[in-house]
C-alpha cells in the first residue's frame, strides 16, 4: 500500500490519505477524518477510482476537503490551502460553486497572489502585507477590478476559515484595496440590433436565432447553450429556461441549473415573430434528419454544431460566432451577446415595465442589479432629451 500525501497548491495539515492501486485503472482511496462525534466511531471515508494515478490523487484531495477531521484542525493552514478550501466548498446558499466561477477565482490567485504568499501560514500574514500585495499589482498594470476581485476571494475565504477554526483573524478586511467604479451597464440601440438581426438573417440563421432570443428575453449565454427543444411550446408560445452550460478548463462541459432569480420565473413568453422563427429553424431541422434516415431526439439542443442536435454548442462558440459576424461590418455599432441583457433591460424601461417585471424577466437574485440597468437606461434617455432640445432650438434659429 502507497501513502501519499497529496498537495493542491498549498497543504492540508495534517491530513494524511492512502491510496491503494487495486488493479488496471482502479485505485482505493482512502482517508482518516477523526471520530463520529455521535458514534463515536473512527470514520476513514474511501472512494473506488476508475482512472488514472493522477485521477485517484484529485479524488484524494476531494475527499480530504468534503471531510475535514475536526479533532485536527490547527490555525496553521497555509494560506493556499485556505483558499483551494473555500473554492471547493459550497457557497453560503448551499450550493456548489459554478465551474466557471471557480477556475476564474483560481487563476487570478494563482497567477497574482500564491507565488509570493501561498506557503506562508494564513494566520501569520498582516494586514499590510496585503495591502502591498495590492499595490504591487497595481503597479504591474493588473486592473483595478482584477485586484478587487482578488481581494474579495481572499477576505471570503479568511471569513470561510474563521468560521471553521482554520484562521483565528481575518486580516484581509482592513487591507485598502483600490476602489473600483461600477460603469452603468451600456446597451446598443434598438435600431442597432435591428440592423444586425435583418444581416444575420441572410448570413446566419443559427446565430441570428440566438441573438433574438437574447434581446428578446435577456437569455444568458450558458442558457441559451442549454436550451432543449423540448422546452419550447410553439403553439402554446412558452419557452421554459431550465438549464443553463458552462465549458471550464480542466473540467469540460457541465450542465448547471439557471438562475431563476427572486421570482422564480422560468417560463416566458414569445411574441409571433419569434416563434415562427423558431419553428422554420426547427422544420430545417426536421429536413435534415429526414435525409438521414433518424428522428430528432426530444433531447436535442436548439444550438448545436452537429447536424441531429444531440450535443450542444460550446458557448464560446456563440460569443465568436457574433463577433466574427461584427467584423464583416466594421461600419456599424456593435455589440456582444452579453449585451442583450443590457439592451432587454433599456427595452423593459422604455415600455414603461416596472422594476419588477423587469426583475423577473430578466431572473436577477437581487432589485439593485435591475434597478442599475433602469438608472443606465433613464440616463440615456435624459441624454437624448437635451440633444433633442438642442436641435430643436438650433431648427427655431
Amino acid at each position: 500500500m502507497e501513502v501519499v500525501r497529496y498537495v493542491f497548491v498549498g497543504t492540508f495539515d495534517p491530513m494524511r490519505g492512502h491510496i491503494r492501486k487495486l488493479g488496471l485503472d482502479r485505485y482505493l482511496v482512502r482517508i482518516s477524518a477523526g471520530r463520529d462525534p455521535v458514534t463515536g466511531k473512527r470514520r476513514q471515508p474511501s472512494k473506488v477510482i476508475h482512472g488514472t494515478r493522477q485521477d485517484a490523487e484529485l479524488a484524494l484531495a476531494h475527499l480530504i476537503v468534503e471531510n475535514p477531521n475536526r479533532d485536527l484542525l490547527r490555525s496553521d493552514t497555509s494560506l493556499d490551502a485556505l483558499v483551494e478550501r473555500h473554492l471547493y466548498a459550497p457557497t453560503r446558499n448551499g450550493r456548489k460553486r459554478s465551474p466557471a466561477s471557480g477556475y476564474r477565482e483560481r487563476s487570478r490567485y494563482v497567477t497574482h497572489v500564491s507565488p509570493t504568499m501561498g506557503e506562508r501560514v494564513a494566520d501569520k500574514i498582516r494586514t499590510q502585507e496585503f495591502t502591498l500585495l495590492y499595490d504591487s499589482l497595481i503597479h504591474k498594470g493588473l486592473a483595478p477590478g482584477s485586484v478587487h476581485a482578488i481581494h474579495r476571494l481572499l477576505r471570503a475565504a479568511f471569513t470561510w476559515g474563521m468560521e471553521r477554526g482554520l484562521v483565528r483573524l481575518n486580516p484581509v478586511r482592513l487591507a485598502r484595496c483600490p476602489s473600483v467604479e461600477l460603469r452603468p451597464p451600456r446597451a446598443p440601440s434598438l435600431q442597432t440590433v435591428q440592423v444586425h438581426f435583418e444581416l444575420l438573417l441572410q448570413e446566419d440563421l443559427e446565430t441570428a436565432l440566438a441573438v433574438r432570443l437574447a434581446a428578446t428575453l435577456g437569455l444568458r449565454r450558458s442558457e441559451l447553450a442549454g436550451l432543449r427543444w423540448r422546452c419550447i411550446d410553439l403553439d402554446a408560445g412558452l419557452v421554459r429556461i431550465e438549464e443553463g452550460l458552462t465549458v471550464t478548463p480542466g473540467e469540460g462541459r457541465k450542465v448547471t441549473e439557471t438562475k431563476t432569480g427572486l421570482h422564480g420565473q422560468g417560463v416566458l413568453h414569445l411574441d409571433g415573430a419569434l416563434i415562427e422563427l423558431l419553428r422554420d429553424f426547427y422544420e430545417s431541422l426536421e429536413k435534415d434528419a429526414v435525409e438521414l434516415g433518424v428522428e430528432i431526439s426530444s433531447d436535442a439542443y436548439v444550438f448545436s454544431s452537429d447536424p441531429l442536435h444531440e450535443n450542444p454548442m460550446n458557448p464560446d462558440t456563440l460569443t465568436h460566432r457574433v463577433k466574427t459576424h461584427m467584423g464583416r461590418h466594421p461600419d456599424l455599432p456593435a455589440f456582444t451577446l452579453k449585451d442583450m441583457r443590457a439592451f432587454t433591460a433599456t427595452q423593459l424601461e422604455a415600455d414603461g415595465a416596472d422594476i419588477t417585471t423587469a426583475q423577473a424577466v430578466l431572473r436577477h437574485a437581487s432589485g439593485q442589479t435591475t434597478m442599475r440597468h433602469y438608472r443606465a437606461a433613464r440616463m440615456d434617455r435624459v441624454r437624448g432629451a437635451t440633444v433633442e432640445l438642442g436641435r430643436r432650438i438650433a431648427h427655431q434659429d
